[in-house]
């Protein structure tokens, strides 16, 4: 395409400012070759002066220049893009879109053979109750070989018969292969069935526990009812009986029982 923006201005600019750089050059030369002491130090003050008083001009000029130049460009901007511009990516949008479109579309028919191939290979395993399509984790692209993406089909296919084999040999064989079916991870499924199972026997042995604990308990106290009810048979309160039991208490405890028995007149051995 034939150049049909050109910036004609610019080296008139750039001229004038070689000329300016050659007199700036020469005045700040001699500058830096001022000596500063308690006596110059005025002198270099006026120069220095000087030198901020016409560089601050020259921005001054530089600023106009730049505001007149942009200003121009941003004039010729706004209509560089709705004559040009705009037209090109009003095309592109247009054009990517057919693209995607196409593109979408081979990528859908891709994915239909695709699922039916690994429909069949599904039923050939013995697994199609097991897994869905979308478990595969296939990236489907315009670029990827229908054979590799095959081959990953008849590799998922395998690994999970494999799994449900192994799995079929496992003691709680439905509670695993039922988390299998949640994360296609037969080492992580089986753990977390063996682990459950293994809380669950240790709450029951726990339970187990408490339960002959009470029951020990309950055994205790019938005893001591044994102990200090009179037999049934037994009518008359004032019938001698012989009792046997053990008491467990402090020292000065069991001191104090004594001498009620003593002075209850209960004869003990």
């Amino acid at each position: 395409m034939n150049e049909i923006i050109v910036l004609k201005q610019l080296p008139e600019i750039v001229e004038q400012l070689d000329l300016v750089s050659k007199e700036v050059s020469k005045k700040v030369e001699t500058a830096m070759k001022l000596v500063c002491t308690e006596d110059t130090v005025k002198e270099v003050k006026k120069t220095r002066a000087e030198l901020n008083k016409e560089f601050n001009e020259l921005e001054s000029q530089r600023k106009q220049v730049k505001q007149a130049i942009m200003a121009k460009y941003d004039e010729f901007e706004d209509i560089y893009k709705d004559k040009v511009a705009n037209l090109y990516k009003q095309a592109d949008t247009d054009l990517k879109a057919k693209i995607d479109n196409v593109e979408q579309e081979l990528k859908d028919e891709k994915e239909v053979e695709l699922k039916t191939f690994a429909e069949q290979w599904f039923i050939s395993k013995g697994i199609e109750g097991y897994v869905k399509f979308e478990d595969i984790g296939l990236n489907i692209t315009l670029s990827a070989s229908m054979k590799s993406l095959k081959d990953q089909i008849v590799e998922f296919c395998e690994k999970v018969e494999s799994d449900i084999k192994l799995i079929e040999l496992e003691e709680y064989k439905e509670e695993i292969l039922f988390e299998y079916q949640e994360t296609l991870d037969f080492a992580g499924s089986k753990l977390k069935v063996v682990e459950r199972h293994r809380l669950i026997d240790m709450m029951k042995e726990l339970q187990e526990k408490e339960a002959e604990k009470e029951k020990a308990e309950e055994q205790i106290v019938e005893k001591v009812e044994e102990i200090i009810e009179p037999p049934k048979e037994i009518i008359e309160e004032s019938q001698t009986v012989s009792v046997t039991f053990t008491v467990t208490d402090t020292v000065e405890k069991i001191r104090k029982l004594k001498e009620f028995m003593k002075e209850e007149g209960i004869n003990y051995e």
